[in-house]
């Protein structure tokens, strides 16, 4: 991974703001939904974990009694496998049926073969073994170092089932008015505000920049339906991520 990537994913206000997302935080509004996610898979059992795709393991302590593991990019600081950069996704080095659990958070849309990806995460765990897995419905392009794909919640499902995952959960993240509003608050450092279209929407573009943090209060008041949806899946059309709890079969 190239070091100004592998710095930034390992610092500490790139880690605080997943794991403790404060109103305000740029992206508060799909990473505090994200967190809630997370925390409802916290598990305190002594699992043996592989952080497949880790970064800077931001939910590493949602699972305190974990013998966890960590995967990535050459470059990444202080993991325990390389994963070989290059379209040929190359097996670790590590024996099948090695982990109760696998973690993949915000990874799945940088893997240039998401099916190899998968079949190595199946590979790696035990029968019955768990992967909690979340990636991108609909966000802007962010490379790390690359940025290949998007999901529907068919989509994903497709491929996990094809894999030879069994689907438990299926979450929506940060669905509707909200993540219309998430959109828009990330497109609005580019709108010029000296043009007419600028002016117009000057209220709307100070409440989200000027006041931001009294902003997502309000949000998360008036959207607390739209963050973190498991039930009434077609409802949710519009949403900014996916998450899935899966297990081998």
């Amino acid at each position: 991974m190239p070091a100004p990537v592998a710095t930034l994913i390992s610092a500490d206000p790139y880690l605080r703001e997943r794991l403790e997302p404060a109103p305000g935080d740029s992206m508060y509004l799909h990473l505090s939904d994200l967190k809630l996610a997370m925390a409802s898979v916290e598990d305190s059992r002594p699992l043996d974990l592989l952080d497949f795709g880790c970064g800077g393991s931001p939910y590493r302590s949602l699972f305190p009694n974990a013998h966890y593991k960590r995967a990535d990019l050459p470059g990444t600081e202080g993991i325990d496998y390389e994963i070989k950069p290059g379209n040929a996704f190359e097996p670790l080095p590590v024996e099948s049926a090695s982990f109760d659990l696998v973690l993949s958070s915000q990874v799945l849309e940088h893997v240039p073969d998401p099916d190899a990806y998968l079949r190595e995460a199946r590979r790696l765990l035990r029968p019955g073994g768990r992967m909690i897995i979340t990636t991108h419905g609909i966000f802007e392009d962010h490379g790390c170092p690359y940025d290949f794909q998007r999901w529907t919640d068919a989509g994903l499902a497709r491929d996990l089932t094809r894999n030879h995952f069994e689907i438990d959960e299926v979450w929506k993240l940060t669905t509707g008015t909200r993540a219309a509003l998430f959109l828009l608050e990330q497109a609005f450092p580019k709108v010029r505000a000296r043009t007419l279209f600028g002016a117009c929407l000057w209220p709307l573009r100070y409440a989200m920049l000027k006041r931001r943090a009294w902003w997502h209060r309000g949000c998360d008041t008036a959207f607390s339906t739209n963050r973190f949806v498991k039930a009434d899946l077609a409802k949710h059309r519009l949403y900014i991520g996916l998450g899935f709890v899966v297990r081998a079969v």
